[in-house]
């Protein structure tokens, strides 16, 4: 048995809480495993679709069979390798303001001890819209059009649903009920957890941990194996600070032929987005 859908994408975009909310629909069905990244893992690929199947051994008589794995929207194969064996899928992808994206993926990484660089330097370092798998992506993934294209190749309009993220927060009920709607399952179906946010950002409070999380270039001090002693003690929620002005405009500026061309492919307005 094998999905008759997929959600893309993106990361940092809510895809977490879409699976959360998909999992609890009586005639949808996901894996306990949020990503099974098959069709991004070279390794997992290489196992086959019988492997890939037994994540699905357990659905029943569901309508819907799905899985999220946002790293599919932007690795160049996925596209084909998808249509190869689910050339009839529907395709779910959520997209957000690019630089809120970035940069929340940037603090995922520095909250984790695996980002020695200041925002400004990774814009320096990384700064790209072409995207290599195995490669920090932080901006070349929000170039969402770039993907798009590359699955309408494989797939027809009508079996790809872009939504935008902000729309999950200001509007959760009408936005899940578009994904209900283009599944075929019931759109009438509602949850106490639609404003739930079920990936908060959370860090250590310890001091040491602080530390490293707060002058990044001393991650380069400590072996990556070790980090993880770090993690220890009392949690709080985190918020990232604001970048720089000059960031913010070169990013403005980076992303600006790419957001007006998604404008234009969804043709609607993306509120609160830079």
């Amino acid at each position: 048995m094998l999905p008759n859908f997929l959600i893309i994408g993106s990361q940092k975009a809510g895809t977490t809480s879409l699976y959360h909310i998909l999992k609890e629909h009586p005639q949808i069905y996901m894996p306990d495993t949020k990503e099974v990244n098959f069709f991004f893992k070279d390794d997992a690929y290489a196992r086959g679709p019988e492997h890939y199947a037994t994540h699905f051994a357990d659905a029943a008589s569901q309508v819907a069979l799905g899985e999220a794995s946002p790293g599919y929207i932007c690795h160049p194969e996925v596209p084909a390798r998808i249509h190869a064996l689910l050339p009839d899928a529907k395709l779910i992808l959520t997209v957000r303001d690019p630089i809120k994206r970035a940069i929340s993926q940037y603090w995922d990484n520095r909250r984790h001890l695996n980002e020695p660089l200041t925002f400004a330097q990774a814009l320096d370092v990384y700064l790209s819209d072409d995207y290599q798998p195995g490669k920090v992506g932080y901006f070349s993934r929000g170039v969402y059009m770039r993907y798009i294209r590359r699955y309408l190749e494989y797939f027809p309009r009508e079996n790809l649903l872009v939504l935008p993220f902000e729309e999950m927060i200001s509007t959760p009920e009408d936005f899940y009920r578009q994904i209900f709607t283009f599944l075929g399952v019931d759109e009438d179906f509602t949850s106490e957890d639609f404003d739930e946010a079920f990936n908060p950002t959370e860090v250590w409070k310890n001091p040491f941990y602080q530390i490293l999380l707060r002058r990044p270039r001393y991650q380069k001090k400590v072996p990556a194996k070790l980090r993880r002693l770090f993690y220890w003690g009392r949690k709080m929620r985190f918020s990232a600070p604001p970048i720089d002005e000059a960031s913010h405009a070169k990013l403005v500026e980076f992303y600006k032929p790419w957001n007006d061309e998604l404008r234009n492919f969804l043709g609607k307005e993306l509120k609160d987005w830079a």
